[in-house]
């Protein structure tokens, strides 16, 4: 070993300055003290291995723990690991222990306390099954039961929020996947229908494993998706069928499939204690509603603004334009409708606002009367009455010079014209432009007109679709007769103008005169085809195929503009000389 003295002073500094960051990086990393055993269901006189792993940190000073119903028999055994990724340091340091089980039912291994070099720490309690009947139960009992339904190496999981809901309450549904293996590829999952809900999606960052302790095991934890679901219907539901197909490599050759299922879950819907009252607006929990306005003094014609906000936690998608009571003076337009609604983890929240516009015709004070929303709230189990303020509005006469009437423009009102005897005012008495009943309608000029125009405007369509028909039949033909046009436009349009862009478009000219497609096109083998029919045409495309290769790959600084016009120019020639 060679030591810090056979070292230039740079090379010691600089050693020096890399042993104090990874010290620094080891020390930035959170510490723990975890216990894990390798079954927590076991019979009498088994023998169980409880491992101690001291997560980025050291042990002082370490006995075998005492557990009552476990007899310490041997250990430990010890391993470390280090690892230092994207200058990040880890390390794990395990102590291994071996009992024997001469307890009866349960057995708790309790939080202990460590002195480590990062201070006194605290491990996780671990519960033991001791089986009476000196058998050991290997099944997972239901999904939803989490520190027991995850026993096995690999399972899926649906974790609801609630296992009973009013009808219309939301409810989330957590979808997981518990995995113990370290080389498993995910290939596929299914996500099983809600009949009888509605739902809605969280949007949340992509699903990642993580490591997570449950009752004394090691489980890498993703989710996968999670979803907001309001049930439409009453009953008892059986959630099921989050089946995955993953793949286990066991070493670098070969590997074995692997598939889960998750234990069905149950949820009860119940109906609502009582009859929702027939302006029920649904289910909703805190549920507020706001009523305001835009102003509360206007001219008439002038336009003013009445906002509803619904507020609280619920479905506020399903809230409809409530009904106002307008007065009759109201000129009023359809409701616009403002969203701020969240959906996360914990249901739906937010609100949704309905603006209406509305323009007083007649002056005068009016009010606008106070709203009433009604709701079941499923944390009091009652119907709940909110109701919004109440508002005034002062609307003073125009005098026919406001801003948004025109000078001398006066509007009825309508309780005058609800007093009126006739429907109708206003009739005109004299002839208008309009020609006489007495008039027959083939003796006007626009009639016969639009009579000898018909027969030729059908056969003008005719020929128009058959010769879209003989095209779609001779797609090579139609391609070739349209190449020169087809030139021009792809020219025209691109800008600016490139040495690529001008190869591809003497490449797609080519290959529409020649009918061939991209694989059969090599300079090559146009300058062969070509010569076959002119020798001067084959000559003049090659030297023209040559210039591009040349400024594309920088050989030459040719003119763009001058290539371009040579390209129209042979294409020109060859529409007029060579037949392809």
């Amino acid at each position: 070993m060679i030591g810090l003295s056979h070292l230039t002073p740079a090379l010691r500094t600089v050693l020096l300055a890399v042993s104090l960051l990874c010290v620094g990086d080891m020390w930035a990393q959170e510490a723990a003290v975890e216990v894990t055993v390798n079954s927590t269901s076991v019979r009498q006189g088994d023998m169980l291995r409880l491992t101690l792993t001291f997560v980025n940190c050291k042990v002082k000073k370490i006995d075998p723990p005492q557990v009552v119903g476990l007899d310490w028999r041997m250990g430990p055994s010890t391993s470390s690991n280090t690892q230092w990724i994207n200058g990040v340091t880890s390390s794990e340091q395990r102590y291994t222990y071996g009992y024997s089980v001469t307890g009866k039912g349960d057995i708790q291994i309790p939080a202990l306390s460590w002195n480590t070099n990062r201070g006194v720490l605290r491990s996780n309690p671990v519960q033991i099954t001791v089986d009476s009947r000196g058998k050991t139960s290997g099944n997972a009992p239901a999904a939803g039961q989490k520190s027991k339904a995850v026993q096995r190496d690999l399972v899926t999981a649906i974790e609801p929020s609630k296992r009973t809901v009013y009808l219309g309450e939301p409810l989330v549904l957590t979808y997981k996947i518990y995995n113990r293996y370290t080389n498993l590829d995910v290939r596929n999952y299914d996500i099983p229908e809600l009949e009888g809900f509605w739902k809605e999606t969280v949007q949340g960052p992509e699903a990642r494993w993580e490591p997570q302790l449950i009752n004394g095991k090691r489980y890498n934890v993703a989710t996968v998706r999670q979803i907001v679901a309001f049930p439409q219907q009453t009953g008892t539901f059986t959630l099921q069928d989050f089946d995955l197909q993953g793949y286990l490599r066991i070493n670098f050759f070969e590997g074995r499939d692997v598939q889960a299922t998750c234990d069905p879950v149950t949820v009860e819907v119940l109906p609502l204690p009582e009859a929702a009252p027939a302006n029920s607006l649904g289910t909703f929990a805190n549920l507020r509603v706001d009523q305001t306005i835009s102003a509360d003094s206007v001219s008439t014609n002038e336009a003013i603004t009445v906002e509803v906000t619904f507020k609280g936690n619920g479905n506020l998608k399903f809230v409809r334009e409530p009904q106002l009571a307008w007065p009759s003076e109201f000129e009023v337009f359809d409701a616009e409708v403002e969203d701020n609604i969240a959906i996360t983890a914990r249901g739906e929240s937010g609100s949704r606002t309905f603006k209406f516009v509305a323009i007083p015709r007649a002056p005068g004070d009016y009010k606008l009367p106070s709203f009433e929303a009604v709701t079941f709230d499923p944390l009091t189990g009652t119907h709940v009455t909110r109701r919004a303020p109440a508002l005034s509005l002062h609307v003073r006469k125009d005098g026919g010079t406001g801003t948004t009437g025109s000078p001398g423009m006066t509007f009825t009102h309508q309780q005058d014209v609800q007093v009126l005897n006739q429907d109708v005012r206003h009739i005109l008495t004299t002839p208008s432009h309009f020609y006489p009943r007495a008039r027959p309608a083939w003796a006007t000029w626009a009639f016969g007109l639009a009579f000898a125009v018909s027969p030729l405007a059908f056969a003008g369509a005719a020929a128009t679709r058959r010769r879209k028909q003989q095209e779609a039949h001779d797609r090579k033909g139609t391609r070739r007769k349209r190449a020169l046009r087809d030139l021009q436009a792809q020219l025209k349009k691109t800008s600016p103008m490139t040495i690529e862009a001008l190869g591809e478009a003497m490449e797609q000219y080519l290959m529409a005169k020649l009918g061939w497609e991209r694989s059969q096109l090599t300079r090559d083998a146009v300058r062969e085809h070509l010569a076959s029919q002119d020798h001067t045409l084959a000559k003049a495309w090659d030297e023209f195929w040559v210039a591009c290769e040349m400024q594309r790959y920088g050989a030459s600084s040719g003119d763009l503009d001058a290539l371009q016009s040579r390209l129209l120019e042979l294409a020109d020639i060859t529409e007029s000389n060579w037949n392809a």
